[in-house]
């Protein structure tokens, strides 16, 4: 992937401004203590996760979020690899925080739209693209993701996972995709861009298809 100068300028000022932030939510803790050093680390690493939330918060309510097909040299790309970077260390900063139980509010801090009881256990790209409905399942390994990146342009498009319905275990979401109410994406199945999965269907394979139809309270 392609990096300017640019690129390394926003992406260098975002993280030396998160951590100097973080560094002064550690500085502001009372001093001494047995464990201080290991309450230190603790507090920066959820401070920097939260912050960048925050950052990313502010960024987009005055630069939304990239939608639709663009060229490498373009500004959405600049902006989208900003986003990338400070969402996966935002990531990296606060695993030691995250569980089975938090998952669903790490995403939504991140931006995706996240409905009740939704569970998450794959990976998840580009966060203000994705809406996952109540009781959605995202199976381990599997990856969703709103862009796609050719030898010359990057295509962003939202990806909306229906309420109950399933995203099998190792599976792959690309930009576009719907899956409707209670539909199943098959474990190891490739969901093309563009990919419309109806409701109460099955669908499985590379690229996905329909394979049977569900009952309607499947999922």
């Amino acid at each position: 992937m392609k990096t300017s100068f640019l690129d390394f300028a926003l992406i260098s000022s975002c993280v030396l401004v998160l951590v100097g932030l973080s560094a002064l939510t550690v500085w502001a803790l009372p001093t001494g203590g047995t464990y201080r050093a290991v309450i230190d680390l603790a507090v920066f690493l959820l401070a920097y996760g939260l912050y960048t939330m925050l950052m990313l918060a502010v960024i987009r309510r005055f630069l939304p979020y990239p939608n639709g097909s663009f060229k490498m040299d373009s500004g959405a790309f600049t902006y989208w690899k900003l986003n990338a970077v400070l969402v996966d260390l935002a990531c990296k900063a606060l695993t030691p925080f995250n569980t089975v139980f938090t998952e669903a509010a790490l995403h939504a801090g991140l931006g995706a739209k996240i409905g009740a009881q939704a569970a998450i256990a794959g990976t998840l790209r580009d966060h203000p693209l994705l809406e996952l409905g109540a009781l959605a399942t995202i199976g381990q390994n599997s990856v969703v993701t709103a862009h796609a990146i050719t030898h010359d342009e990057i295509v962003l498009k939202p990806v909306k996972i229906g309420a109950g319905a399933v995203v099998g275990v190792g599976c792959v979401v690309l930009p576009g995709v719907e899956l409707g109410t209670n539909a199943v994406l098959a474990p190891g199945a490739v969901a093309t861009i563009d990919t419309k999965i109806p409701p109460n269907e099955l669908w499985g394979g590379i690229p996905a298809r329909k394979l049977k139809d569900l009952g309607a309270t499947a999922g």
